[in-house]
């Protein structure tokens, strides 16, 4: 949601375009340009026309991984984002999961991780196959579809509803909240970031309104295991459920939406692989970690220092603004052989070991096995059913230095004939 890059003096004096620059960002993140500032930089400041003026692009994987496993020094207490929130819409977010720190997060979210584990996605698998199969019954006669809104969102939306308890007539109305919340730097879903914040304040009124018909209605969801549940002897209010509904929403949505399109953008640039992936279906587990590898979705997550310290070499106050850029690892050739190259075939477990799409330490992604599940459901059914997708014109990506997406992906595909 984030619009801080700034062009003119930077803090040396000379002129500068800091990386986190929307024109930057305009064709997606500028991966050259990121893979030549991490070998330059453990660390680099940058200026921001925020209120510190200022923040320090993290790098390599090991300050990374220092920055996100150490919340007592930097803090997600200000959020993740580059932006400065207001002050009246933070207080409202620094109860929700997202903005919290150990131990306080640590007790909330064991609320939630029980509908991700293994059992729980195995007991929801064939649903989710079920609504796979549907979502490419619906497009596959056309020969073509405009894939981010009518394939990449449908299985998380649908998934995440269902686990809440969000009735199917809502389900558009919450797309439109969370696009407003994630794109608010793209005109086409918002007019300004302050329209985003209040997007953002209007899931969890949802969230809360659902929470209040489930108390009263309690139904086999995850909205009543979590209002049922305690911490600390108390339960949760409607609103604290609303401020988890938005955490849930957004993360649940987002990861599969871009990645799964970004899944499709790489397998029309290279047919080869996804030939590959076809003729052999066991290579999915791999080709998903391969694309949130060479693809990842968020950009960086922002951490606040909490007092004076040093990361890289660098001294950083309180108040200081570090952004990880999880991509960086993603194609560090300490890690990844050749790592310019897509490749489905590269041993997953070693993928998922090295890279950080899915962040570190406590916030790591709590839905992170649900996202894969539903990119392995969805790609394995594509591939399964679909020949030769085809980009067609060019794709619209978001205006945003947050997330690394589409908006619009047109394809036109031929049904596979088996």
């Amino acid at each position: 949601m984030s619009g801080a890059g700034v062009s003119g003096a930077g803090l040396s004096g000379c002129p500068v375009r800091s990386f986190l620059d929307l024109d930057t960002f305009a064709g997606g993140m500028p991966r050259d340009r990121l893979d030549a500032l991490r070998r330059e930089h453990r660390v680099l400041w940058e200026a921001d026309g925020f209120a510190t003026g200022r923040h320090l692009l993290v790098l390599q994987q090991a300050d990374i991984d220092h920055v996100l496993k150490s919340p007592a020094l930097f803090s997600s207490g200000e959020g993740p984002l580059l932006d400065d929130f207001p002050a009246e819409i933070l207080a409202d977010q620094r109860q929700s999961l997202t903005f919290k720190d150990p131990p306080d997060h640590r007790r909330h979210r064991a609320l939630v991780e029980g509908a991700f584990r293994t059992q729980a996605l195995e007991e929801r698998l064939p649903q989710m196959q079920a609504i796979a199969a549907e979502i490419v019954d619906r497009v596959i006669d056309r020969g073509s579809c405009e894939f981010v809104s009518e394939v990449a969102i449908q299985l998380p939306l649908r998934v995440m509803c269902m686990v809440l308890g969000v009735p199917d007539a809502d389900r558009q109305h919450i797309v439109d909240l969370t696009d407003t919340l994630i794109m608010a730097d793209d005109p086409d879903f918002a007019r300004d970031r302050a329209e985003g914040f209040m997007a953002s304040i209007a899931l969890i009124d949802y969230g809360e309104a659902l929470a209040a018909r489930e108390r009263a209605n309690p139904g086999d969801t995850l909205t009543t295991r979590i209002l049922a549940a305690e911490i600390d002897g108390e339960r949760l209010s409607d609103r604290d459920f609303g401020r988890f509904f938005n955490n849930l929403i957004v993360g649940g949505i987002e990861t599969t939406r871009n990645t799964l399109s970004w899944a499709m953008f790489e397998f029309w640039r290279h047919p080869e692989q996804y030939r590959m992936l076809q003729a052999d279906p066991s290579l999915v587990d791999a080709a998903v970690e391969e694309v949130l590898r060479y693809r990842n979705p968020v950009v960086y997550l922002r951490r606040t220092a909490t007092g004076e310290t040093e990361v890289g070499g660098e001294r950083v106050a309180a108040g200081d603004k570090l952004v990880c850029l999880l991509g960086s690892p993603n194609r560090d050739e300490r890690f990844f052989a050749e790592p310019e190259r897509f490749d489905i075939t590269r041993p997953p477990a070693n993928t998922r070991r090295h890279y950080r799409t899915f962040g570190a330490g406590p916030h790591f992604c709590v839905g992170m096995h649900q996202a894969r599940l539903n990119l392995t459901v969805m790609l394995g059914e594509i591939a399964r059913r679909i020949d030769d997708p085809q980009v067609i014109g060019a794709p619209r990506h978001a205006r945003s230095i947050f997330l690394d997406g589409f908006k619009e992906l047109n394809l036109a595909f031929k049904r596979r004939e088996h």
